[in-house]
């Protein structure tokens, strides 16, 4: 009896990527908890496919893909708002927000900017290029949200180089003043460009980054609670 040599033939097809499904916020939240590794490493093997190619700021993304992960499933944009300081560390955002079919063409002519753009997408609600202006802005935002009666949330993702500008510090300084709801998470992965350095740096690993914090740090299956604990 002959083999049937057409089915031998067939061609071994690759393993669908669950980042290829992912064509909006409400993808990653559908996602299962323990698919979330092989998420994030398929994100980081896009970053690293695309810019090495494009050029682009790879280490700060490469930083940012578990937060960024956690953040699409906390919160809903463009409903709630993401400022980062700075946003060239939005690029896992782009992917997450419809625009990883263009993610090629990062920084290119015609192609997605280099950092988060309001013109690009609805999910963009701020695109400085500037680190330090991040922490102004959100309570700007959150100080308009509560004057029209919203409950959205404005989250700020501020490292240490925000911290060297004054106006960070104003902004801080205003919050509890002028607003009863303002998140700010601080990305505490020690690096930015690259490797960080000076004295605000030094002094936050030791406090933010040591093993009794780390160990304190929320579980994603509890982002519901967490959730519903912010809203009221």
């Amino acid at each position: 009896m002959k083999s049937n040599s057409s089915e031998s033939a067939k061609p071994a097809v690759a393993p669908t990527r669950l980042l290829d499904g992912i064509r909006s916020p409400a993808d990653v939240k559908a996602l299962r908890e323990q698919d979330l590794p092989q998420l994030a490493q398929e994100v980081r093997d896009e970053l690293i496919k695309v810019l090495s190619q494009t050029g682009g700021h790879l280490g700060p993304n490469l930083g940012v893909v578990e937060l960024t992960i956690a953040l699409h499933r906390v919160f809903d944009t463009p409903r709630d708002r993401f400022v980062m300081d700075v946003s060239h560390q939005g690029y896992v955002h782009k992917m997450f927000t419809g625009r990883l079919d263009r993610f090629s063409t990062m920084r290119q002519y015609g192609g997605l900017n280099g950092f988060l753009l309001r013109t690009e997408s609805e999910h963009d609600c701020y695109g400085a290029g500037h680190a330090g202006t991040a922490l102004s802005a959100g309570l700007g935002m959150a100080v308009g949200r509560d004057l029209r009666g919203g409950d959205e949330h404005i989250v700020v993702v501020a490292g240490d180089a925000a911290l060297t500008c004054g106006i960070s510090y104003e902004a801080l300084n205003n919050v509890k003043a002028h607003t009863k709801r303002f998140i700010v998470v601080l990305n505490d992965n020690e690096w930015s460009i690259a490797k960080n350095v000076g004295a605000i740096a030094n002094y936050l690993k030791p406090h933010f980054c040591s093993p009794p914090r780390q160990s304190a740090r929320f579980r994603a299956g509890d982002r519901r609670k967490i959730r519903g604990s912010v809203r009221t």
